[in-house]
């Protein structure tokens, strides 16, 4: 069994960290006076692709009238809805820019109980 690294660790984080981005959204509820008002909401996403596809969730984007997406740099984005599943809770958002680091996805199947996983994501900001 190959020690543990931190360095190799924290390269892995800092790289993969470039392509979490933050997800503002901004849907429309109904008072008890049934007048429209603005809710705020937030959440985490991937990108996928360097082309501004971003993998998220149905719950974070779902009825949403504006989208605002948040790179690593602080770089805000305009979001449009490509595509939901509410059944998987999953949904992805195009926005437009070029040059996006994509995330390097791995294997899931070739995990083993026990091995060392990360997740990382910026819900709150």
């Amino acid at each position: 069994m190959s020690a543990y690294d931190e360095n190799k660790t924290l390269d892995m984080i800092e790289k993969a960290t470039k392509s979490v981005v933050n997800i503002s959204t901004v849907k429309l509820m109904q008072n008890l006076f049934y007048q429209a008002v603005p809710v705020g909401g937030m959440g985490s996403g991937t990108l996928i692709d360097s082309l501004g596809l971003v993998l998220t969730n149905n719950h974070v984007v779902g009825g949403a009238e504006k989208i605002n997406v948040t790179l690593w740099n602080n770089q805000v984005l305009e979001g449009k809805i490509v595509g939901l599943c509410a059944v998987h809770d999953i949904a992805v958002v195009r926005v437009r820019a070029n040059g996006l680091q994509a995330a390097e996805l791995g294997d899931s199947d070739k995990l083993r109980v026990g091995q060392r996983v990360y997740a990382v994501g910026t819900p709150l900001g």
